[in-house]
């Protein structure tokens, strides 16, 4: 009979499998390059010290501007279901909203949105704390995960998922002190580290997991009572045959390099060119001294030439148009032009608002995986609330009560609505009440105000409430008026 129990070695092997992989795509180079060229360390490992190293960084100009748009302003969870308890639902959906707070979910997406633009990846692992019965969530880099089908980056199909954590090696012999474990040296850290594996994986309908090193099982096969892998999983860009995918840095970064190049050298030039160079006769003059009131020892005739200048040719100004056209083209076609990035001054909105929507129309592929994204992890939250919440005490309205969520159903449908964070957004909610207020189709001023946004119209409140107060002593002396006028004719 077959022995189907996991062990360590075959999670290591997994594990080694995945690293020959990852080395015959390039990830870590790539991985470690992406993020320098966003960081603005653009010349590592050039030789040459006598050259001058400038960065002209649209790199992180281009990625800062990518996570703007991209990132979402709100995410809405509505849970709905024919089999469940109206009430529990609504407490389901606050319950959620609670663990995007404590978690920080919000930050942590913009991170994430980050490193799929930078590596090409982005993941959150969201798990259940036993100890302290709350809800966590971990980013993890692309380097540090493993699909058991290398092929496909369908979360759902994977016939196992490992995440590879290196724990330094005193912290480690602190957590298990009877385990005597192989380390590996970190050059990036400086010390010593230890590689510890979650291997997650499907059996009999649910989720288990079991926890090794190289050599030892630190945590047996354990059964979580989940129905979905707790991993959300996102590409920038799909690849095909391939669970990694392509970052937007990757495609822009040989422009950056020519950029440095040119600007580089235009330095250079100036450097060496940019003040006369000083010509003299030897035969007249042995040596020149700049200093003022030097003496100078001559051969012959001091009248005669004995030092002339010469000022080399003014640098080609076409070198520094490619400059500025790379640059302008790198950002214009990566949707990040002069509208999109606030350069231009917003004379014109609705010019502003067309530029910006045509310039953000290549991006809707990555919104959708982002939703997606973001549907996915609400549904791993969901499906650990029904598994491992069971009865508690939870806030419904102004009302305490104890709710058993292992009730939630399985049939339950669950819809997530984003709200997206458009960059003009507010100079498109002015324009349109502005136009709408000309054209008499909004006639009180009151309903104008209310719907500016707060930001644009500092002291909007105190000016409604003087308006309003202005409103009523105008209706009061109007109705005094009339019942006075009413008195005389009787």
């Amino acid at each position: 009979m077959k022995d189907n129990r996991i062990d360590c070695k075959s999670v290591w092997q997994e594990y080694q499998k995945d690293l020959t992989y990852k080395n015959s795509i390039d990830l870590f180079e790539k991985t470690k390059k992406h993020h320098n060229f966003f960081l603005g360390n653009q010349w590592e490992g050039l030789n040459a010290p006598d050259l001058e190293k400038p960065v002209l960084n649209f790199v992180k100009r281009v990625v800062n501007y990518l996570i703007s748009v991209l990132m979402v302003n709100d995410v809405g969870i509505s849970i709905k279901s024919n089999e469940v308890d109206e009430q529990l639902l609504t407490a389901t959906e606050k319950e959620i909203e609670l663990v995007n707070e404590n978690t920080k979910f919000k930050s942590k997406l913009r991170n994430i949105i980050k490193n799929t633009a930078i590596d090409g990846d982005g993941i959150i692992y969201v798990r259940y704390n036993p100890e302290s019965k709350n809800i966590e969530s971990e980013i993890i880099y692309n380097t540090n995960i493993v699909f058991g089908d290398s092929c496909s980056s369908e979360i759902d199909k994977q016939p196992y998922i490992i995440l590879v954590k290196n724990i330094g090696k005193e912290i480690f012999e602190q957590q298990y002190p009877n385990i005597d474990e192989n380390t590996n040296y970190n050059s990036e850290k400086n010390e010593e580290t230890v590689t510890v594996l979650l291997r997650l994986y499907k059996k009999n309908g649910t989720v288990h997991f079991v926890q090794c090193t190289e050599n030892n099982m630190l945590i047996d096969e354990t059964d979580t009572g989940q129905k979905e892998y707790p991993i959300a999983f996102m590409n920038w860009e799909n690849v095909r045959d391939s669970y990694h995918g392509m970052g937007a840095v990757e495609t822009i970064i040989p422009n950056q390099i020519i950029v440095n190049k040119l600007w580089a050298m235009a330095l250079l030039y100036q450097k060496n060119n940019a003040f006369p160079k000083i010509f003299i006769d030897k035969t007249k003059l042995d040596k020149w001294n700049s200093s003022p009131g030097a003496v100078m020892g001559v051969i012959g005739n001091p009248n005669d030439a004995v030092a002339t200048s010469f000022k080399a040719q003014d640098m080609a100004s076409q070198l520094m148009s490619i400059v500025e056209k790379t640059i302008v083209y790198t950002k214009d076609f990566m949707g990040a032009n002069d509208a999109v990035l606030g350069n231009v001054s917003p004379t014109n909105t609705s010019a502003i608002v067309a530029l910006q929507k045509s310039a953000i129309a290549p991006l809707e592929l990555q919104k959708l995986s982002l939703y997606q994204f973001v549907e996915d992890y609400a549904r791993i939250v969901y499906d650990i609330i029904k598994t491992h919440y069971g009865v508690r005490m939870t806030d419904i309205g102004e009302v305490q009560d104890y709710l058993d969520f292992r009730n939630l159903g399985e049939n339950t449908k669950l819809t997530v609505e984003i709200g997206p964070s458009e960059y003009w957004s507010e100079s498109t909610q002015i324009q349109t009440m502005d136009n709408l207020f000309t054209k008499g189709i909004i006639t009180d001023a009151l309903v104008y105000l209310e719907n500016l946004p707060d930001r644009v119209l500092p002291n909007k409140t105190k000016i409604i409430e003087a308006i309003k107060e202005n409103s009523e002593i105008y209706n009061q002396d109007f109705t005094q008026e009339e019942q006075e006028e009413e008195y005389e004719v009787m």
